[in-house]
């Protein structure tokens, strides 16, 4: 490694241009900041360590230098987004000879980097988020450490495959990868229950507490104390509960037999060790199978719980100098946390395969890494909640200014002045306003579960009243889980006017002359198997072999995998099997190339048990059109397309078949390329299925689209078969265009390409040019945009200047993978849309944790990473529940935010006012103010239902907006006027004495301190006071007016901070707070009039 030039930089930046984008600093110690910082710690009390927590990048400049990256001793990382997070990292160091483990050259296979024991530089590395970036020289940056798949190709894994590791080398990747386990740690409780006290909140609160009760203001502390301790635990065990779902989540532990080295278990897997499978594992990391079939359950990454079959990675020729990737070769990798069901291979023998990644880089470790690590959501409110309480203690800053000035002129003790400036302080900047916050937040909660949609963030309900679109998942979500056969549509071979055969159902085995045989394909080709004597498969896949009503016999041989046998063999049964059973008319599996995305098809090659050794048949079935394109033209009907489109429009997913005759043998079968057997096939016609729409979807879009709220589809579907649903559901009308995104990528002759054609059910010519400004300027709401995954992909890496376009208009995203799914939330809140995301898979699991609000229907991996849980049966009529609840929530909070500002606010008016006389409440009337008044109005005021209708109107989004402020400030003024209205009207009163302060009363005679004489009638009413000891006590005519009136302004702004419709249900169906009122009103009326 350079160190020149590494010693030149002082700063890097690591993953740009991506979402995970950081920039990194490096730092090391300076010994006077040190002591400086240690000085200003003793100085301040202790308050600057509490300033280092909140903000540790702070910390770092007060005691360390910035520095070259060689010499640095701890980097800091921040992020480029707009939450801009910080964290600090200690630098470690890496033993040099592991250095040659890691490339620094992307176009060198990382497979071939073994052990090197050359004298080298220290190799300078960090962990963050539990993963490990090491120094890259040739980009001069750090670089993630992954796994040793980049780069290598499938004749480098497969002669790997064959000897496994030597001891040195298998102790360098344990010690450079670690082991191969994905750690959830859960802090001890004290560590969690400290983090949660250490809140700017709750110190606050455990300040105000200690002051008070050294100001003798007992009760009402230890009321606070315990409300904010109950607070804290319940947030811990939120906390807690929510680690501990994770880590059982993850922690689903398997054995596996380690080729040439002892069995252990699978925390000890080493990258590119052979690993032999046994049955029902779960397997421990990602690993390509080499020999056999394993048939796994992958629910954990899809989300759906069907059998997948997963084959030996490619032998042929022209394949093995492919490049191993993870994508393109899914169907022949084995993902960690997926369940091995079956494994298949001749003799006996197990299932071998290769470990490329463990731990946090496979596919469930960077599921419980997005689970544990999520990107931070923008809380506004949060956040505006700060900028206010800041401007709330700049103005008790001002009164504190203005009470130490007012009693040092009068003459006050610098003890009597510290009380009462900070008693001000604690009076501006209510202690219990977060409490009072979240008290909506508990009811909309409980609300929520009883409607059985359950919370594990209850701060995401306030943000979920802000949602302005949502984005759904389509299979499971919208739909129905799988997908319903509705008819097969044979093609004729012989020259006819009507070249399709009218649609018959799948059942209706009769031949027709011209037609050739359809069922064999259905019956032959798919991955189903049987498990415990169930079928079990994609449902597309069972579906469609159910219908043929067709055996699956799962014994094997050395030769066939699987035999079907057809429904007339139970009553012929004069020919035998090869499994024991008779059955001429059996069709054996001779191999199976399982379907893949990219390449849209999927194909079986077959012997019947009657035909001769080498008389084989191909049957293929895929996309409509990539079938007929692989089809002799000659076999393919002249109006297929005309007939595909009439289906695909009314809302039918389409699956297009064919056939070939081979002649090669057993041997041969195992080796011929894909490509060779999937060429000139004879088209035999289509096949309609049909997804069903969840009964509750109409009528949970059509709730959203009358308030304004926009849909959006998310699905790994394809993009016709989502545009359908779209249609079907209402998220598109059929008066509304819809235009097709048409991608080319890069390369080294052409650039990347970007069209956007209508689509073929708006009636407009095919091709059509749209700009940025036409879309800007003259599309109107019933235009849609849709995008498949790939097209997403290019408009994000090519088309940066469409991404805004994009998130604004799209409203169909097809085939979306995981990570695409995470990043549209990150565009659409981008816009500033506040998002919704309601899946029901695994793999949405990161898109339900970057939304400002995700909701899963299910109560597998999603529900761990959404903050809501919804009951299946619910469907997506959650989403309008919640949104329903979300603002109703949102409007308390922001309610009880402006009555406890304003209820700060008049009582600092009040003191202030009743400092200029020297003067002050009294215990009994600030714990009726705190504790009785403000306490019970809080908890009932609260207590609003969510309207049972979702209105167009938006809540505010923000506390700072213009409606909030203005609202406050009205109130603010009203309630100051008519504090000083009173403060001056009774002075002028008749009866008004002005009593001397209190500490000059005492030492005047008892007789001459009760009042001044006047000549006013109403005399006889004062009361008299000489036999007060106790100064604090001597009563006025100022502090009881005010007092008296405050509580009515306390009162008055519970009722105008009560806002019910459109939000929440009228205030008078709030029964409890009604009362609550007209009991408060009641007794401060006696204590006016009617108290001895």
């Amino acid at each position: 490694m350079d160190s020149a030039a590494l010693d030149s930089r002082t700063q890097c930046v690591i993953n740009p241009d991506t979402s995970a984008e950081l920039i990194c600093y490096g730092y090391h110690r300076s010994y006077w900041k040190s002591i400086l910082a240690a000085l200003s710690i003793i100085f301040s009390g202790g308050f600057m360590l509490l300033i280092f927590y909140w903000r540790p990048d702070w910390k770092l400049l007060c005691t360390h230098s910035l520095s070259v990256i060689s010499k640095s001793t701890k980097v800091l990382l921040r992020t480029t987004d707009e939450t801009n997070q910080v964290r600090l990292i200690y630098f470690l160091h890496l033993n040099p000879k592991l250095f040659f483990l890691v490339s620094n050259d992307a176009e060198i296979p990382l497979a071939h980097y073994g052990t090197d024991t050359a004298s080298h530089n220290d190799v300078i590395y960090f962990k963050h988020h539990s993963l490990k970036y090491i120094w890259n020289n040739s980009v001069m940056t750090f670089k993630e450490l992954g796994g040793l798949d980049k780069q290598a190709t499938l004749a480098q894994l497969h002669q790997d495959s064959t000897t496994g590791l030597k001891h040195d080398d298998k102790d360098d990747r344990q010690n450079l990868y670690g082991q191969n386990l994905i750690t959830v740690k859960v802090p001890p409780y004290h560590h969690l229950l400290m983090f949660e006290i250490l809140n700017p909140f709750y110190v606050f609160q455990l300040f105000a507490v200690v002051f008070w009760m050294f100001d003798e203001y007992y009760i009402y502390a230890i009321a606070i104390f315990i409300m904010s301790f109950i607070s804290a635990i319940t947030s811990l065990i939120e906390v807690i509960h929510k680690l501990f779902q994770v880590k059982h989540k993850k922690s689903i532990h398997s054995k596996s037999q380690l080729f040439q080295i002892s069995a252990t278990n699978d925390q000890g897997l080493i990258i590119l060790q052979i690993v032999e499978f046994y049955l029902n594992p779960c397997i421990p990391n990602r690993s390509p199978p080499f020999t056999g079939t394993c048939i796994v359950n992958e629910s954990m990454l899809t989300g759906e719980s069907v059998p997948v079959t997963k084959t030996p990675l490619p032998s042929g020729e022209n394949e093995l100098q492919h490049l191993y990737d993870t994508d393109s070769h899914k169907r022949h990798t084995l993902f960690c946390g997926t369940e091995v069901l079956q494994t298949r291979f001749y003799r006996g023998e197990m299932v071998k395969a290769v470990v490329v990644r463990t731990g946090y880089h496979t596919a469930k470790g960077k599921l419980v890494h997005s689970i544990l690590y999520p990107k931070p959501v923008n809380m506004q409110l949060l956040r505006d909640a700060y900028k206010f309480i800041a401007v709330l203690f700049l103005i008790a800053m001002c009164g504190f200014i203005y009470t130490v000035v007012i009693q040092t002129i009068s003459g006050e003790t610098a003890a009597e002045i510290a009380l009462n400036a900070i008693d001000l302080i604690t009076i501006s900047v209510p202690p219990a306003l977060p409490l009072a916050m979240t008290i909506g937040i508990i009811y909309a909660q409980l609300r929520l579960k009883k409607q059985k949609i359950h919370c594990i963030s209850p701060q995401r309900i306030n943000v979920s009243g802000q949602i302005d679109v949502v984005a759904f998942d389509k299979t499971g979500t919208m739909t129905e889980d799988g997908l319903d056969l509705s008819h097969i549509v044979p093609s004729y071979v012989k020259s006819d006017p009507t070249l399709y055969n009218e649609p018959r159902q799948p059942e209706d085995t009769t031949e027709h002359p011209g037609v050739p045989t359809f069922h064999p394909c259905m019956v032959t080709c798919h991955t189903l198997t049987t498990i415990d004597g169930r079928i079990l498969g994609d449902p597309l896949d069972l579906k469609m072999f159910e219908a043929t009503k067709w055996q699956l016999e799962s014994q094997y041989d050395q030769i066939q995998m699987t035999y079907f046998r057809p429904p007339m063999v139970a009553s012929d049964m004069s020919v035998a099997s090869p499994n024991g059973v008779s059955g001429g008319d059996d069709i054996g599996v001779v191999r199976q190339f399982p379907f893949a995305s990219v390449l849209q098809r999927a194909s079986v090659i077959t012997r019947a048990y009657r035909a001769k050794p080498k008389e084989m048949k191909v049957y293929l079935k895929g996309a409509p059109e990539m079938v007929a394109s692989l089809c002799l033209p000659s076999t393919v009907p002249a109006d297929f397309h005309e007939v595909l489109k009439s289906y695909t429009q009314q809302g039918f997913r389409m699956i297009g078949m064919a056939c070939k005759d081979l002649s090669l043998t057993w041997l041969k079968a195992q080796k011929i390329e894909r490509s060779a057997v999937e060429c000139d096939l004879k088209f035999l016609g289509l096949v309609a299925l049909q997804n069903k729409l969840k009964p509750q979807s109409k009528g949970a879009l059509l709730k959203l689209e009358k308030a304004e709220i926009r849909t959006v589809m998310v699905t790994g579907d394809n993009l016709l078969t989502a545009l359908s649903v779209a249609h079907e559901s209402g998220m598109i009308r059929p008066h509304e265009d819809v235009l097709l995104a048409s991608t080319s990528d890069a390369s080294e002759n052409s650039p990347a390409t970007l069209q956007w054609n209508y689509a073929d059910n708006t009636g407009k010519s095919r091709a059509c040019i749209v700009t940025i400004c036409i879309m800007t300027s003259q599309l109107v709401p019933n235009w849609h945009l849709a995008v498949s995954g790939h097209d997403f992909a290019i408009i994000q890496n090519y088309f940066p200047e469409w991404k805004e376009i994009l998130s604004v208009k799209g409203t169909v995203f097809a085939r979306m993978s995981p990570d695409q799914k995470t990043e549209l939330m990150e565009n659409l809140q981008s816009v500033d849309h506040h998002v919704c995301m309601c899946g029901d898979g695994a793999n949405d699991c990161g898109a339900l944790k970057r939304a400002h609000a995700g909701v899963s229907l299910s109560e597998h991996e999603a529900s761990v990473a959404a903050p809501f849980t919804s009951h299946t049966d619910l469907g997506i009529e959650c989403v309008p529940t919640l949104i329903r609840e979300g603002r109703a929530a949102l409007v308390t909070s922001f309610g009880m935010f402006k009555f406890m500002a304003l209820y700060s606010l008049i009582q600092f008016c009040t003191i202030t006012l009743l400092y200029n006389d020297l003067t002050n409440l009294s215990d009994v009337m600030y714990l009726y103010i705190d504790l009785i008044i403000i306490d019970l109005v809080a908890v009932t005021m609260s207590r609003n239902h969510a309207c049972k209708y979702l209105h167009k109107k938006h809540p505010p989004y923000s506390l700072l907006s213009v409606e909030m402020l203005v609202s406050l400030m009205v109130h603010i003024i009203l309630q100051l006027g008519a504090q000083l209205l009173v403060f001056f009207m009774i002075r002028r009163q008749c009866w008004y004495t002005t009593l001397t302060p209190a500490q000059d009363v005492f030492n005047i005679p008892a007789q001459n301190t009760t009042m001044n004489v006047t000549d006013c009638p109403q005399l006889s009413n004062v009361i008299d006071q000489s036999n007060v000891d106790d100064p604090h006590e001597v009563m006025t005519y100022d502090t009881s007016a005010l007092f008296y009136f405050s509580c009515f302004l306390y009162m008055s702004a519970s009722v105008a901070f009560s806002r019910g419709f459109p939000y929440r249900t009228p205030i008078y169906k709030n029964y409890l707070f009604i009362g609550s009122l007209l009991f408060l009103v009641a007794f401060t009326l006696f204590l006016i009039f009617g108290a001895p």
